[in-house]
């Protein structure tokens, strides 16, 4: 059972809510870091949404923190792909990186799309400059609501490595939730967004993994 299976919601906290986005920290079974499930409404088409996940190239303007990010390899068919992510961490601890696979599903008759993430930290040799992040799972889940509007789900946990003590990482832990949100909020109203990704994502209604009904009820 994954992480996204085994948040239970009554532990979470609603740690910032306005008209469009909510953000919960939760806490994960045998981890001292919180995790976050953030949940928003976007007034933009699901498609506009894929679009823009799918644009690695501009990731750093608007992924917080993130200094850099690189495709390393398109896997064959719906395997997805391995991604290269360099995240700034505030004096003295030092930047991360971030190797994860994201592989695609949609359910063939809601039309939800969930783009697993997955670690990947063996995938390169470490660099002694920073900190290879040696755990991570996460996911996004984006359901149409109607032609111009969708709903966003997004859920992290983060075992960061190296010399980080989790009270300091919990305090900031709904930064990036929020100002990727935010950012992301802004950056699928550019036309270039208009027009679908062509993406291959696996035809799968078992594999959407949902587990979010009650976050949004709330």
């Amino acid at each position: 059972m994954s992480i996204l299976e085994k948040i239970n919601s009554s532990a979470c906290t609603l740690r910032l809510q306005n008209d469009w986005l909510k953000i919960f920290t939760c806490p994960v079974p045998t981890s001292d870091f919180l995790s976050f499930v953030a949940v928003a409404i976007i007034d933009a088409p699901q498609h506009s949404v894929l679009s823009l996940l799918y644009d690695i190239d501009v990731a750093t303007e608007w992924v917080w923190k993130t200094r850099e990010m690189r495709l390393l390899q398109e896997l064959s068919g719906d395997e997805g792909r391995i991604v290269y992510q360099l995240v700034s961490a505030p004096w003295p601890v030092s930047d991360r990186e971030i190797i994860t696979c994201s592989q695609g599903y949609m359910d063939p008759e809601t039309s939800e799309v969930f783009i697993k993430l997955a670690c990947k930290a063996d995938y390169l040799p470490k660099n002694d400059k920073y900190v290879r992040v040696p755990e991570l799972e996460g996911a996004w889940n984006i359901i149409p609501v109607s032609d111009k509007q969708c709903r966003v789900v997004f859920r992290l946990h983060i075992e960061p490595g190296g010399e980080i003590p989790s009270w300091l990482a919990n305090i900031a832990v709904i930064d990036t939730p929020y100002h990727t949100m935010v950012n992301l909020r802004e950056m699928v109203k550019k036309e270039k967004y208009l027009t679908p990704v062509d993406a291959p994502f696996k035809q799968s209604a078992k594999d959407v993994i949902q587990h979010y009904e009650k976050f949004i009820k709330e």
